[in-house]
């Protein structure tokens, strides 16, 4: 045990990750904000792993109580769309869920990572793989973010298909993403 055990829970978060008793380590983080830094912190983790089940358990935790998210979510945000461009596929798709439930619950948040959160998305849309294109694509039609639509049209025509970690997303063209967004961005 530590010296100073009232600092950060991010070592219990860690074993209950570890043992995969995610539910408990989802209800010790809606009860105490501690635990929640915790877990934010282990978006950092060394083991790629570690960082999936973070970015899990923290899409849990905002699907069932999103004001607990909430005073975080931009930190939480600002590192999720980091690991969207992760090489490990399962801290990837988990930071594309939950970069997307963040952008769909707190879009009133998202203004102050506006610049950031686009970057990245456009450096995907013109040079990540199709699932990364498809994703960015979905998320700047969320955005609003017009400056994309002609490079979103150029992908309209692929039939390349995609496989995203949304419910309907599984071998999709990547032109019917594409449209998509664009019905949101016109």
């Amino acid at each position: 045990m530590g010296l100073f055990s009232f600092g950060s829970k991010r070592d219990k978060i860690k074993k209950l990750i570890e043992a995969e008793r995610f539910e408990e380590a989802v209800a010790q983080v809606v009860k105490d904000k501690k635990a929640l830094e915790g877990l934010i912190e282990l978006l950092d983790d060394k083991m790629a792993g570690i960082r999936g089940d973070a970015l899990l358990l923290l899409n849990n935790v905002a699907e069932s109580n999103a004001l607990i998210v909430k005073p975080h979510v931009k930190r939480i945000m600002s590192r999720s769309i980091q690991l969207t461009k992760d090489r490990n596929p399962y801290v990837k798709e988990n930071a594309m869920v939950l970069s997307y439930r963040l952008v769909r619950m707190f879009p009133e948040d998202m203004e102050e990572l506006r610049d950031e959160v686009v970057q990245i998305l456009m450096e995907e849309l013109h040079g990540g793989d199709k699932n990364s294109r498809a994703f960015a694509m979905m998320l700047l039609g969320e955005l609003g973010v017009r400056d994309a639509v002609p490079y979103i049209e150029e992908l309209s025509g692929v039939e390349d298909k995609v496989i995203l970690p949304f419910e309907g997303k599984k071998w999709v063209p990547l032109g019917e993403i594409a449209k998509e967004a664009l019905e949101k961005l016109r």
